[in-house]
């Protein structure tokens, strides 16, 4: 399936090979072969359709990009996820009839690592759907630990996120305490809702806007406010936010431009917002 998705990118054959590691012919097979079998296999292992795609598509974006290490990171990550929610138990317990009925030791497999997860999820940004989204004041992404001290444990990207050549692109490799602005606004977040770990802002227009209500983000909105210090805005936001938000907008003040922070319970989520957002956006400005 990612092999047929990279060929309709106008991916040649060998390229395809060389990214997944195999050999051409091999990608000749995979080329050849019905997806509906694979999509049935995938569904037997106890995927569903929507998680199949998901992951296809994230692959797809990420390999575009020639990133192979963010895309073997992804797939331990997603793989020893699964497993820790026990997905692939009936399957598994079905082909072996010696593991035992009760077994659930795959559910302490699984350890997230912010800065694997993180790198997954800048590699996925780098779209170009991204790009109009770009504040004057610039991106960045942050992720906490669980339940994290204070703003060193905070993953974030020192010099933010900028535009070189038309494509979002990390100033630098994220690093711990790198964002005050976000990990302070993220930090009073998650005194509400612990499952909130991470941020990333983007710019605020009408069209913005247009989008986030044809995709059903739920939104609250705070200010028009002139302080523009972390503290204050971290407890403007603080004071809006319930559990099950997807994006707070700040209607910015006297210098102070509007944003729009797009919340999740990691970085791949929220970049998953945002190029939805983008794509949205695009289409609204197109039209």
């Amino acid at each position: 399936m990612i092999a047929k998705k990279l060929r309709e990118l106008g991916m040649s054959q060998n390229r395809i090979a060389i990214l997944l590691g195999v050999t051409q012919p091999a990608v000749k097979q995979y080329l050849d072969e019905d997806e509906n079998f694979q999509y049935e296999k995938l569904r037997e292992l106890g995927l569903k359709d929507e998680e199949i795609e998901d992951i296809t598509q994230d692959l797809v974006n990420i390999l575009n990009k020639n990133d192979t290490k963010s895309a073997m990171y992804y797939i331990t990550d997603i793989g020893l996820r699964y497993l820790s929610e026990l997905k692939f138990c009936k399957f598994h317990k079905e082909n072996d009839k010696y593991i035992p009925q009760d077994c659930d030791i795959c559910r302490y497999i699984y350890r997230q690592n912010e800065e694997e997860r993180m790198e997954i999820a800048l590699s996925m940004l780098q779209n170009e759907f991204v790009t109009p989204l770009i504040p004057e004041v610039l991106s960045n992404l942050a992720f906490a630990r669980k339940n994290p001290k204070g703003i060193n444990d905070v993953l974030a990207v020192e010099g933010r996120i900028t535009k070189v050549k038309g494509i979002p692109t990390p100033a630098s490799n994220p690093s711990w305490g790198s964002s005050k602005h976000l990990a302070t606004i993220l930090l009073k977040i998650m005194q509400k809702d612990p499952s909130i770990r991470s941020i990333m802002n983007i710019k605020y227009d009408k069209k913005i806007d247009e989008a986030l209500h044809f995709l059903n983000f739920r939104i609250v909105y705070v200010g028009p406010s002139d302080e523009n210090d972390d503290e204050s805005i971290s407890n403007l936001i603080y004071s809006a936010f319930y559990s099950g938000i997807d994006c707070v907008v700040h209607l910015g003040g006297k210098g102070l431009e509007p944003i729009t922070y797009v919340l999740g319970k990691d970085p791949v989520e929220v970049v998953k917002k945002v190029i939805e957002i983008g794509k949205k956006y695009r289409e609204l400005t197109e039209n």
